[in-house]
């Protein structure tokens, strides 16, 4: 199972961490929003059909509730046709969220490759997204107060007990945005620099460089004494620890001493 080359390691960086952070408290949103707007939709109907006689939800049958809810919405006007396939998607999201949380965050890290695809189902697993719990949250308010003007809402203290919370991570989110935003430039531009170096070194030079390369490096990522002679080459031709690190397959820390053995050898 190959995976990409990572300088300094398998932990996630700066910007991948803050990044896996931030889509934390966006997926709470998301469960928080599309479950109790769930619930919200469900009882309000169920209360309308006790009060009044009507039986909207009877035909509804085992797992298909929510399906004949959203079709009471479209009839009673309160969304769209278009609002209700988006009330599906969220709902479908949130299901995803649920049970493959990790698919999630299988695009970040050292096994990042495993997001290609599903192994088992052999299919693209989903990407992220980005604008579900704004989507999420336009969209309970919109329902919520429809349903009060149309069947009368149920009224519940979920969201008052969930303010404080909701509050909070609203403003992670935000932060986080901004700082991660500022760590991706700064990779952005560090992976240009680095790129542009290793653009420049002489392709004799490089040719000599193969990964892993079992003249340059033991089993155990190790340099041989021709891996470090190689190294000083590189050094020698003006290649950064950073560049030597891409070039070799070799850790950064290892690239850095080798780095301090080439200068103490001037």
């Amino acid at each position: 199972m190959n995976k990409q080359h990572r300088p300094r390691g398998d932990g996630p960086v700066a910007w991948e961490a803050g990044l896996l952070k931030l889509r934390a408290f966006e997926i709470v949103l998301v469960l928080f929003y599309m479950e109790d707007l769930r619930r919200g939709i469900v009882e309000s109907i169920k209360t309308h059909d006790s009060i009044f006689g009507t039986a909207k939800l009877a035909a509804a049958k085992r797992g298909q509730t929510m399906e004949v809810a959203r079709a009471v919405l479209v009839a009673e006007g309160i969304v769209t046709q278009a609002e209700s396939d988006e009330l599906l998607r969220l709902l479908d999201y949130r299901n995803l969220i649920g049970h493959h949380v990790h698919e999630l965050t299988a695009d970040i890290g050292a096994f990042s490759h495993l997001a290609a695809r599903d192994p088992r189902a052999l299919t693209p697993l989903p990407p992220y997204d980005y604008t579900a719990a704004e989507r999420a949250k336009l969209l309970r308010k919109k329902v919520l107060s429809g349903l009060a003007g149309k069947l009368g809402c149920v009224v519940n203290m979920d969201s008052l007990r969930f303010e404080a919370a909701e509050r909070t991570y609203a403003e992670e989110i935000k932060r986080l945005r901004r700082r991660v935003e500022r760590q991706i430039d700064k990779f952005n531009e560090e992976v240009e620099q680095t790129n542009a170096i290793i653009r420049g070194l002489p392709t004799t030079l490089l040719a000599r460089t193969g990964p892993n390369d079992p003249p340059h490096q033991r089993r155990d990522g190790s340099l041989t004494e021709s891996g470090g002679q190689h190294a000083f080459s590189l050094f020698d031709a003006g290649a950064t620890p950073l560049a030597v690190s891409v070039v070799m397959e070799l850790s950064l820390r290892s690239a850095k001493l080798w780095f301090s053995k080439w200068k103490s050898s001037k």
